[in-house]
């Protein structure tokens, strides 16, 4: 591995030559009715399956090229001209056409990625003694590192079973970093579904000339098919890393992973490659996949609807070859229904922000029938303090004290497993799961919080202060790839039971939630190998173990606060930027309750 200090200098120089965006905020909308593509890239949808072979004959003749297959769902991916799409819309073989939009990484506070490419790996240096080491991995052993597996009962369900190793869980995401000692042996297959990208997303729309093959070769990594985002590799360990005495371990620890990477390093896909994704798993027998990407898309708009009902067949063809698909219900704070509708009006929005209105859409593929759609919990609304020092209220987005004086306050105070501030909710929801918040369990803006350890409490990587907070994470722990330029990377020093020079994150967002419900799904399939394949019973037998939760305090978003945020300031003029109003039901909150592992593994 290249050493730490020459990636960073390889960073900067990028920076330096102009070829890494410094600021992407506005890159990709994904909360816009139809997502950002480049002109020229289509789906293109068959009558029946009797015109597959004759659309795409005609598509080349039309003067098309194909870029892709879905056959299964009778869809051919193209780019065209224009002269070349009117002619297929014309053709007596095509039921509907649709742009192959660019869908991104489902983000914490509905915000695009903040980072430059530029940043530096944290070392966090142990100071004293460590807590005494339970059986799972050391990191347990940190009293509230790990609370998200406790509140799962994961250790207990450990007990019973650490998972099957024939069992599989594909990861539709950015990569897995294999080379990381905790994925070491549990990626059984990478799948790379970005080499056909024409034209490709990241170095083509993000940073011009700025692929993962080139972050590969500028780093010294040993293949360009490992994770240079740094999101996948968080997911994969939290389903599976090992159980091998060193930092952390998944909830599933002995099953096996698939890299489906649908993304390089920014973070985008395109809507076939979340489909081929789909497709691949359903034909490969894999038991689970668990996706965190998403959009939304206008049903009004023919060629949106046209996308949905593309996305509805692969899923459906997907559970009835038994593989079940987990995704994340989305950071947008939105009532999500039936079919994916969006019940209520707004989008969370950063004060002075750009805003849209989600009302009327259909999020996918979370919301998609038969998809499991997981909404976030946090770990415990922490309480806001008459005087603050002034270390905290210098520490920015990372401050562990929140003054009562703030115009925004917490609710919940002192209550665990309260959806957080930033996921969508709604009927459509079927589990809960921990997704971790910021400490207050309020938007960034509104001085929400830190992440939890290691960026404060003892001998943080931030340098604060706050001894109070200890080893709790408010958000969730797990470890990102050492490749990786998007997710911030702590390394541990002389920490007993981390491994050396190998990358750890705490982050937050339905994205962390969905890939616990994928580890119970692929313990229940380890624990009753006769289910195995039967998504339906699996299903099941996962919602009638969830944990009934009742009294969540979390508002939604709030259409009649105009004010600006108590950190960040300025206004508000659309609304939407912070919570107001009666709670949100607890049938909204859970769907079918918190996903629990150990109830799902016993008779």
């Amino acid at each position: 591995m290249a050493s730490r200090t020459t990636r960073l200098a390889a960073l900067i120089a990028l920076v330096a030559l102009g070829l890494l965006a410094a600021n992407r905020s506005g890159a990709f909308t994904p909360e816009s009715a139809d997502a950002a593509a480049p002109p020229g890239r289509y789906l293109v949808l068959a009558r029946s399956a009797a015109d597959y072979a004759a659309l795409k004959s005609d598509a080349v003749k039309a003067g098309a090229t194909v870029v892709s297959e879905l056959k299964e769902a009778r869809t051919v991916v193209v780019t065209a001209s224009s002269t070349a799409l009117g002619k297929l819309r014309k053709n007596a073989h095509v039921s509907g056409i649709s742009r192959d939009a660019i869908r991104r990484l489902i983000q914490p506070d509905g915000a695009a990625p903040s980072t430059s490419l530029s940043r530096n790996p944290t070392t966090l240096a142990f100071q004293g003694p460590m807590p005494q080491v339970v059986t799972q991995d050391p990191a347990s052993a940190y009293p509230g590192l790990m609370w998200n597996l406790d509140r799962i009962q994961s250790p207990a369900a450990n007990n019973v079973t650490t998972g099957a190793p024939v069992v599989r869980v594909g990861v539709a995401d950015t990569g897995l970093d294999y080379t990381h000692v905790e994925l070491a042996g549990k990626v059984s297959q990478v799948v790379d579904f970005t080499l056909g990208e024409v034209p490709p997303i990241c170095s083509t729309f993000v940073s011009p000339g700025v692929d993962d093959a080139y972050l590969a070769s500028l780093f010294g990594a040993p293949s360009a098919n490992l994770d240079f985002n740094g999101h996948g590799s968080w997911i994969g360990g939290n389903i599976a890393a090992a159980l091998d005495a060193q930092g952390i371990n998944g909830i599933a620890p002995n099953i096996q992973l698939v890299a489906l990477k649908i993304s390089q390093w920014c973070g985008s896909a395109y809507d076939s490659e979340i489909m081929q994704a789909f497709l691949h798993a359903a034909f490969d027998n894999i038991d689970v996949v668990s996706i965190s990407f998403g959009g939304y898309l206008d049903l009004s708009d023919p060629d949106q609807a046209t996308a949905y009902t593309i996305y509805s067949i692969i899923t459906m063809f997907a559970q009835l070859k038994g593989t079940i698909i987990v995704a994340a219900a989305g950071n947008e704070h939105v009532r999500v229904g039936p079919g994916g509708r969006v019940l209520s009006h707004g989008s969370l929005t950063a004060p002075g922000g750009g805003f849209s209105d989600l009302y009327g859409l259909y999020e996918v593929p979370g919301g998609l029938p038969g998809v499991i759609d997981v909404s976030a919990t946090g770990n415990v609304v922490n309480a806001a303090s008459a005087v603050c020092p002034g270390d905290s209220l210098a520490a920015g987005s990372h401050q562990w004290c929140k003054p009562t004086s703030d115009a925004h306050q917490p609710s919940g105070v002192g209550l665990q497993n309260q959806l957080t501030y930033y996921s969508n909710y709604g009927p459509r929801i079927d589990f809960a799961a921990p997704g971790g918040a910021r400490k207050f369990n309020v938007p960034a803006a509104d001085r929400g919080g830190t992440e939890g350890w290691p960026w404060t409490g003892p001998f943080s990587v931030y340098g604060g202060s706050s001894v109070a907070d200890g080893y709790n994470a408010w958000e969730d722990f797990s470890i990102t790839s050492n490749w990786g330029v998007e997710i911030p990377c702590i390394l541990f020093t002389g920490y007993p039971g981390f491994p050396d020079l190998q990358c750890y994150s705490t982050i937050q967002g339905t994205s962390m939630a969905t890939p616990h419900v994928s580890a119970v799904m692929a313990l229940i399939a380890s624990r009753y190998p006769l289910l195995r394949h039967n998504s339906a019973a699996i299903i099941a037998k996962a919602k009638a173990a969830a944990t009934h939760v009742t009294g969540n305090t979390t508002p939604p978003l709030s259409a009649t606060d105009l004010s600006g945020g108590d950190l960040s300031g300025g206004s508000c003029p659309s609304g939407y930027c912070h919570l107001g109003g009666p709670p949100i039901s607890d049938a909204d909150a859970y769907g079918k309750g918190l996903i629990n592992a150990f109830k799902a593994v016993i008779p």
